[in-house]
């Protein structure tokens, strides 16, 4: 298995045994990450499966039940990157 960081802000994506939320993840399988809601996709190199961001040719090839379900997921990622930076309020 080759880099399992995020290429943009480098959170690790690998979660036990899975990688992308994938126990078996392939060439072109597309998730998001969970840190910065940047779309990644698997690809080959010479350290084996490696992330990178997608073109947007490749995110608008992708079905449009994909593309719905990506935009969903950076929207959720967004809002909790949000919570997880406003400031805590004491009571």
């Amino acid at each position: 298995m080759g880099e399992t960081n995020c290429p943009t802000c480098g959170t690790q994506l690998c979660d036990g045994g899975k990688i992308a939320g994938r126990r078996d993840p392939g060439v072109h399988d597309v998730s998001i990450c969970r840190g910065c809601a940047e779309i990644l996709v698997l690809t080959e190199s010479a350290h084996g499966l490696t992330l990178r961001p997608t073109t947007a040719s490749e995110y608008l090839a992708l079905p449009e039940d994909a593309q719905s379900l990506l935009r969903v997921a950076y929207l959720l990622v967004g809002r909790q990157q949000r919570l997880l930076r406003a400031p805590r309020q004491l009571h």
